[in-house]
């Protein structure tokens, strides 16, 4: 057997590697509940841990809130995100229907800059980097 053919063997698609990962996660969920009745909610506070995310951001000068949330899309997760900025403006930027998080919160951020930027909050100048 060479080596080309080896690592093609040995290679993971998307589908296999989600199954793998959520395997270990449920095996760590497994491990740390201490009876059957605790397994389903351990399970899905190691889950929701690792999807789940707010925080705060500097966007523009100002101090802003981020979230970030999963749910369930035809049978796949995706990820919908907000960005505001409540002691500035009343604006909300929103992104919904990504299927990776990091791009969720990007467009929630540049959904927000471009409304901003359409109320004359910042010059295009000011905007053009998070656009």
């Amino acid at each position: 057997m060479d080596l080309a053919s080896s690592s093609r063997k040995m290679s993971f698609h998307g589908s296999e590697f989600g199954l793998l990962l959520f395997g270990m996660v449920l095996l760590s969920a497994v491990s740390r509940a201490e009876s059957q009745a605790d397994l389903l909610g351990t399970l899905l506070r190691t889950v929701a841990d690792g999807v789940y995310e707010s925080g705060d951001m500097e966007l523009l000068d100002h101090i802003c809130q981020y979230t970030r949330t999963p749910y369930i899309r035809r049978f796949q997760l995706h990820y919908r995100a907000t960005v505001k900025c409540p002691g500035w403006t009343p604006i909300i930027g929103k992104a919904e229907g990504r299927r990776n998080p990091a791009h969720a919160e990007r467009d929630a951020t540049k959904d927000f800059v471009r409304q901003a930027l359409e109320a004359g909050l910042v010059t295009r100048e000011e905007a053009k980097n998070w656009l």
